[in-house]
């Protein structure tokens, strides 16, 4: 008895993966399925844009995507009684998307990726079915913890899209968000600055109300705060969503501006923000001085030593989960601390472009220092110092003042 004959498709397909490899082979699959669930993400965006529309025909399209967001609302609670029209009006139009785009690879591509990333999304799509919407990315965790993610979307990532739809639209990767700026919330939130006279601070202050924040309140040292003290500005901090610290002393006071009333600063913010539906956040200034030397220059080490004391409780901060820590990382600019070869308008700027595109690590840099700190952060190197100098209580003398206070 002769062998049976095999299928010319199957065997088309084992020649491709002998020739490819198994290696080029799951690069190939991984780039079609990355470009079905791109384009997925474009008209996810369009489709929050068409909601908005004064055109009546484009408003209903983008109605019908409002079943997903009625499924799991803005207070991340599952409504069962959307779960079929969520299923029929996203899950069925996402993996259409993701098929339809990804068939266009036949064109040009060899069959075998193209057959492995359908099946993959076509997986991925019973699943869902299955689990009646509530996959890993559609379920209430309490409090939403941090996003570390590094180009993937995580469960965390993707519930601050339902907790505010007009950003984090990337359903499987970041790129959407990393290209557009969709990756950070701004708009709808409430702010509280330190520092917002100084040269970056209130720049960025601007910035931020122009951004469509609801509120940005600004704290005075002296009068909202004070070494020590910080708890004054507990009033403040209720409600608030970010805390930004953009306060500092080059020589007076160094230590208790740059590294103390920081700490306090994000310990106060944690305790008030403790039943948050999404885990609060800070943005912090730090500078290049946390890695490089001061030169033998005395007022430089003494800043020196504020700054990279600082920078190990950012270490800290940065790796935990309850809080979303971006540690902004400047090289010199001009403000009253001393000359720059930038404004701090253009350091507040390229601050903000890079946050609204989801950085944690934050490099506003032309020397590259910034980008060689950033190691000690990934490494997880010296965090938090066991001891620091003791804190001063009480008013300080008006030399103490931080700038930009």
């Amino acid at each position: 008895m002769s062998p049976p004959e095999s299928l010319p498709f199957l065997d088309t397909l084992l020649h491709q993966y002998r020739q490819a490899g198994p290696w080029m082979t799951l690069a190939q699959v991984a780039g079609v399925f990355f470009a079905g669930s791109f384009v997925f993400d474009v008209i996810h965006w369009m489709l929050h844009r068409f909601m908005r529309s004064e055109i009546p025909l484009l408003r209903a399209v983008g109605s019908l995507h409002g079943a997903h967001h009625q499924f799991l609302d803005e207070r991340l609670v599952i409504n069962p009684a959307w779960m079929v029209r969520n299923l029929l009006l996203h899950a069925v139009p996402e993996v259409s998307t993701q098929l339809a785009v990804s068939s266009l690879f036949y064109l040009f591509c060899p069959a075998l990726p193209v057959v492995l990333a359908q099946a993959t999304m076509v997986v991925l799509f019973v699943g869902v079915l299955i689990l009646r919407g509530k996959d890993l990315n559609h379920l209430p965790y309490g409090q939403v913890k941090s996003p570390h993610d590094v180009f993937l979307v995580s469960p965390s990532y993707h519930l601050q899209h339902h907790e505010n739809g007009d950003v984090f639209f990337s359903s499987y990767h970041q790129l959407f968000d990393l290209l557009f700026g969709t990756a950070c919330v701004i708009k709808g939130r409430t702010f509280v600055v330190t520092g917002a006279n100084g040269a970056f601070g209130k720049p960025l202050v601007e910035m931020l109300r122009r951004a469509g924040a609801k509120e940005v309140r600004t704290l005075r040292f002296g009068q909202d705060w004070t070494y020590g003290e910080v708890a004054r500005a507990r009033p403040q901090l209720e409600g608030a969503d970010v805390l930004v610290l953009g306060h500092g002393s080059k020589v007076d006071h160094a230590m208790e501006a740059n590294c103390d009333a920081f700490r306090d600063f994000v310990e106060l913010f944690r305790e008030v923000s403790a039943n948050a539906l999404v885990a609060p956040e800070v943005w912090a200034v730090g500078s290049e001085i946390e890695a490089h030397p001061s030169f033998g220059v005395k007022e430089l080490q003494i800043y020196s030593a504020s700054k990279r004391a600082w920078a190990r409780h950012a270490r800290r901060y940065y790796t935990e989960r309850d809080l979303t820590y971006r540690h902004i990382v400047p090289s010199a600019f001009t403000s009253p601390m001393g000359p720059g070869l930038m404004s701090g308008r253009v350091c507040a700027a390229v601050a903000l472009f890079l946050i609204r595109r989801g950085f944690r690590y934050v490099p506003v840099t032309y020397t590259g220092v910034a980008f060689f700190n950033y190691l000690k952060f990934v490494l997880r190197w010296r965090l938090s110092p066991p001891h620091l100098p003791e804190r001063r209580t009480g008013t300080v003398p008006a030399q103490g003042v931080p700038v930009g206070a």
